[in-house]
């Protein structure tokens, strides 16, 4: 208030607005697009269709190396293990043949019965050796030790067997010690190489086998989270826009559902097949697989006593233990509910174990007469009842039960392979198919803003 002359004159006061109203704070854009409607609609349908597509992906790779994995063990593993022991029996047999036609009194192999066996396992443990060889990974370090050193030991062994013959075609004593000395290197080296080797081998079958029982907890996981994300999703836009149907996610939830499904019964399918071929097959084909090396080792170290015309008390000794380890071996398999498949095969072969039990003990009953040459007749026999006819009896049904339980493991693992074979590509399919039946879902709600 301020003075004119005679009169007050009053102003009005004025006031800065900015001093009573606070500046309205700059948003960025995108922070007011994903508060708004729109913007959220927009995140949930992109992290649906990165969840269910992930869920296919997911899903397909760990049924695809799970595939692989099948495919190694059926292409791959197996046929090695099988080669390995093929390669044992066969040299077993190898030697067996050698030593019997010494003891029969025809030392050139290809002079007596003996040539026909002997060149016969000598092929097939070829045969063997190659399977083993091309079979065997490059990465499989010490498989690969092993097949060398099988090779390397077999050079000196048909050196000496040659030499043992061509003593013998000269009439020279000295040729048994030759064939000793093979059969030594063959009993003492290269078998216990190769029943290595089938271990080794044997236990990769079996690792493969428990890997493919195992359930995929990855993919299940995966995509039961995106199942359960597409509902929770269906219940948020009924919520938001008042419909209680949304076309688009009920379709995706039905292909996840789908999938979900398709993935627990492949997978509750080749598990089941998987512990088959386990039980069934690789466990039943290991125990008769060690009756099979067992026999051949008793065999082994009969013959080699004959020649020796019973003065090496050790080779009867150790008959004695493989024999017995041998019906243990048959018996536990019986007795296992495991294996029934080839039960026939192995009742055969403890029959014709009983009647080789029988032979042998004729054989020392003619050793302690001193009467060499009825033993070596009894051993070296074609007759029925003969050793030789025995032990063939034997083989011959042990080689059937683990020919019958490799056709149950096969038949066990190609039904692990079929039951997820189209589910690798399917799962991606779905996945895919999900996506866009989300996209087709949240897409008309986003116009409803525009």
């Amino acid at each position: 208030m301020f003075h004119r002359g005679e009169h007050a004159v009053t102003e009005a006061p004025t006031l800065d607005e900015g001093l009573l109203v606070e500046p309205v704070a700059r948003r960025r854009p995108w922070v007011e697009f994903f508060t708004s409607t729109p913007g959220r609609l927009s995140v949930l349908g992109i992290a649906l269709i990165a969840a269910v597509i992930a869920a296919g992906a997911i899903t397909s790779a760990a049924v695809g190396a799970r595939q692989q994995r099948v495919e190694t063990l059926r292409t791959h593993t197996e046929p090695l293990a099988n080669a390995a022991q093929a390669l044992y029996s066969s040299l077993s047999i190898a030697d067996a043949a050698a030593t019997t036609s010494f003891v029969s009194g025809g030392g050139a192999i290809e002079s007596t019965t003996g040539p026909d066996q002997f060149t016969q396992a000598i092929g097939d443990a070829s045969n063997a050796l190659v399977t083993a060889t091309n079979g065997v990974s490059s990465q499989d370090a010490e498989s690969l030790a092993l097949l060398s050193d099988v090779v390397r030991n077999l050079a000196e062994y048909f050196n000496l067997v040659a030499t043992a013959q061509a003593n013998d075609r000269a009439g020279n004593p000295v040729g048994v010690a030759y064939l000793a000395d093979a059969s030594a290197i063959m009993q003492g080296t290269i078998l216990p190489l190769a029943e290595r080797l089938y271990v080794h081998q044997a236990e990769a079958v079996a690792e493969t086998q428990t890997h493919t029982a195992q359930l995929p907890a990855t993919a299940f996981t995966v995509t039961a989270a995106a199942l359960v994300a597409l509902v929770l999703a269906q219940l948020y836009l009924i919520r938001k826009s008042k419909r209680r149907f949304n076309p688009g996610l009920a379709v995706a939830t039905l292909l996840m559902a789908g999938l979900l499904f398709w993935l627990i019964a492949g997978s509750l399918v080749s598990t089941s097949a998987s512990e088959h071929a386990r039980t069934e097959g690789t466990q039943p084909i290991n125990t008769v697989a060690r009756a099979r090396i067992l026999a051949q080792q008793a065999r082994a170290d009969e013959t080699l006593a004959i020649l020796q015309r019973g003065s090496d008390t050790q080779s009867e000794i150790d008959y004695a233990r493989h024999s017995q380890a041998l019906s243990d071996e048959l018996t536990r398999q019986l007795d296992s509910s495991h294996g029934r498949a080839a039960e026939q095969h192995l009742r055969d072969a403890m029959t014709a174990r009983e009647g080789w039990l029988a032979a042998h003990r004729d054989i020392e009953i003619s050793l302690e007469r001193g009467d060499y040459p009825t033993a070596a007749a009894i051993a070296a026999g074609s007759g029925a009842r003969t050793s030789s006819a025995q032990f063939a009896a034997l083989d011959e049904s042990l080689r059937d039960a683990i020919d019958r339980l490799r056709d149950d493991e096969a038949n066990a693992v190609t039904d692990v392979y079929r039951s997820m074979s189209s589910l690798a590509v399917g799962s991606m399919v779905i996945g895919v198919s999900c996506g866009f039946a989300v996209g087709g879902g949240i897409w008309p709600r986003l116009n409803e803003y525009h």
